[in-house]
């Protein structure tokens, strides 16, 4: 059998209760036509028959991608992925953007489960410079259930922010004059006060002494809510006092769940290795460390700081066509979670580490505005986290600086055969070309760029380019 026939790329793609399967060989041939198997142990049971078929048939390997569905195709990943302890079985998560596009460009006009599921084996098999399969994870599940646990406590603030965002509009109605309160968010005493007394005509009611017992409330303070509120003419049903009283009471139970959950969060995870690594990093304290953690679950999925950088989006990009060029500036493709904390943190940084501190500075003086020059910062920042928890060693801003100067020897360096690299890669692309640049129908910043490069100046003077 040709090593073409050995490898079996199975196309998995999942719904909710079930999955479509499709294998192919490398040459694109079927190995196994489309089936249906579902979420449940004797369908896991059966995919392990098929694969035990599948290598008895003589294939080396297998293997097999899935979508990223939000969910529903983790049962099948931590199958194949333990799975792949005893057998030659591969499985890895893709983007459902580069599969899509994939079947956009073999122009199929029916989308199926199962032609899905042919797309995805023939990104496996076309694109495997894309494709990372997952290796069994050296870390405990705690990691993992630490970041659904993360997940749930990010679907609390949603909540809690409609339900601020519901009752300012409402306040500006009818409670307009206390808006002064409320431009960094509403602070827990205006809360508690609006779930006692939820309309103005209340709130006069009660007077300075019923609303100072308040906590955070002084008298002075009631005075001006009640001062504040004696003018207004506007009356509150008590249908809007019920949303009110209701919207508020929401608000501070979640605020209390929030509270209580992280509290579970962080004194779970604030004493394991990898936090108490990270905490050593300036600017980095117990709470950030414990999300950075959970958030990574593994270092070990990540080949290179590069691919962490590109997973969280902290990596530059930029975009050349024509004459224009965009960028460079963050990409914010990656997972969006941990970008806030990395800022907070490179802001601390920035403050109290003379490295940061020149970091910052330097990107700054190339123009950069602040938040370009933080986007350096978490860049940086992200690829020392990689470097800690991968050598399992503590900050050290010597070690750092020794590997800084070592980086930068490397990137003149580099610098250097990218000059050469690119010249060679103009001169291949223009050397068809046999006018003057002034001959050329090209824009002006095209021209001015063309007459600016010394090796087109020197052939324009030679007459070589005409030759």
């Amino acid at each position: 059998m040709s090593t073409a026939t050995k490898i079996v790329y199975a196309g998995i793609d999942v719904s909710k209760g079930y999955t479509d399967i499709i294998a192919l060989q490398t040459n694109k041939d079927i190995a196994e036509p489309a089936f249906r198997l579902y979420d449940t142990s004797e369908g896991h049971q059966q995919l392990r028959s098929l694969i035990d078929k599948w290598l008895d048939m003589g294939f080396e390997n297998i293997y097999c991608g899935v979508e990223s569905t939000g969910g529903y195709e983790n049962n099948w990943v931590n199958y194949l992925q333990e799975l792949g302890r005893t057998h030659p079985v591969h499985i890895a998560r893709l983007n459902p953007k580069g599969v899509k596009s994939l079947g956009e460009a073999r122009l199929t006009r029916t989308i199926t489960d199962s032609v899905s599921a042919e797309n995805i084996a023939l990104y496996l098999i076309d694109h495997p410079g894309k494709v990372h399969y997952l290796k069994p994870s050296q870390t405990s599940k705690a990691f993992s259930e630490g970041r659904k646990h993360n997940s749930f406590i990010r679907m609390l603030k949603k909540q809690r922010n409609q339900l601020g965002n519901q009752l300012e509009k409402i306040l500006y109605e009818q409670l307009s004059p206390l808006m002064c309160y409320c431009r960094h968010g509403q602070p827990v005493w205006l809360l508690l006060m609006l779930e006692k007394y939820p309309t103005a005509a209340i709130i006069k009611k009660a007077g300075v002494l019923k609303l100072s017992k308040i906590k955070g409330i002084s008298a002075g303070k009631a005075t001006s809510i009640t001062g504040k509120l004696t003018g207004l003419n506007v009356e509150s049903s008590d249908h809007i006092g019920s949303i009110i009283k209701s919207t508020v009471g929401q608000i501070l139970h979640l605020e209390q769940s929030i509270k209580k959950e992280k509290s579970n969060l962080y004194s779970r995870f604030k004493n394991t290795d990898e936090a108490v690594l990270l905490t050593s990093i300036t600017g980095i304290g117990e709470q950030s460390a414990v999300e950075v953690v959970v958030e990574i679950e593994d270092i070990n999925r990540f080949e290179a700081a590069k691919k962490l950088d590109a997973y969280f989006g902290t990596h530059p990009m930029w975009k050349q066509s024509g004459d224009g060029t965009w960028g460079n500036h963050m990409s914010k493709k990656g997972r969006s979670e941990i970008r806030g904390v990395l800022y907070m943190c490179g802001m601390s940084a920035v403050r109290h580490d003379e490295m940061f501190k020149d970091i910052y500075a330097r990107a700054r003086a190339k123009g950069k505005n602040h938040f370009s020059a933080m986007g350096v910062v978490m860049n940086k920042m992200l690829r020392i986290i990689y470097g800690v928890l991968k050598n399992r060693t503590k900050y050290n801003p010597e070690v750092d600086y020794k590997n800084q100067q070592n980086a930068q020897a490397k990137q003149i360096e580099k610098e250097k055969k990218q000059i050469e690299i690119k010249k060679e890669k103009q001169t291949k692309l223009e050397r068809y070309n046999i006018g003057a640049v002034k001959e050329m129908p090209v824009s002006k910043k095209y021209a001015k760029t063309k007459r600016q490069s010394p090796k087109l100046q020197l052939e324009e003077c030679t007459g070589s380019s005409a030759s």
